[in-house]
């Protein structure tokens, strides 16, 4: 299977709407994406200045993506990885860690020098992201808030 990783614009981006759907749907996120709601956080992700977009082709079709944000700190220019999805009938065969090394090596090039990201503590999700490098803060957690 010959999988094409690259940047894509905004129009190509878009067409992974329907990636949100599927992906998030699954466990252990078993999230209720509407297109439409999908599709508004893409063009979120790639109206913010700075966004880097990678996709991953089979052939013509996008089967998954990930996006970075530029987030500076105290230590440098980083970039949050914002979103990370791939198709479930792709997923367990090395594409989440091709699109994560692209962005990785994107990020290297034009002077970020730290990525970080927000997902689950423990559980799969958790141990993708740990095999593919990356490491649980000690010092910070996330807080939310819901309005209304």
């Amino acid at each position: 299977m010959l999988i094409d990783v690259r940047r894509v614009s905004q129009a190509e981006a878009r067409q992974g709407a329907s990636i949100i759907v599927k992906a998030y749907a699954e466990p252990p996120w078993d999230e209720d994406w509407s297109l439409q709601k999908a599709a508004s956080r893409l063009d979120e992700l790639m109206n913010t200045p700075g966004c880097i977009a990678i996709a991953a082709f089979k052939e013509e079709e996008i089967i998954g993506f990930a996006f970075g944000l530029p987030h500076t700190s105290a230590i440098g220019r980083g970039l949050q990885i914002a979103e990370v999805a791939i198709l479930p009938q792709h997923q367990r065969q090395g594409i989440g860690s091709r699109l994560l090394l692209s962005l990785e090596k994107e990020a290297s090039h034009l002077g970020y020098v730290h990525l970080w990201l927000v997902s689950r503590q423990a559980g799969g999700a958790a141990h993708y992201y740990q095999a593919n490098g990356y490491r649980q803060s000690s010092a910070l957690c996330v807080y939310s808030k819901r309005l209304g």
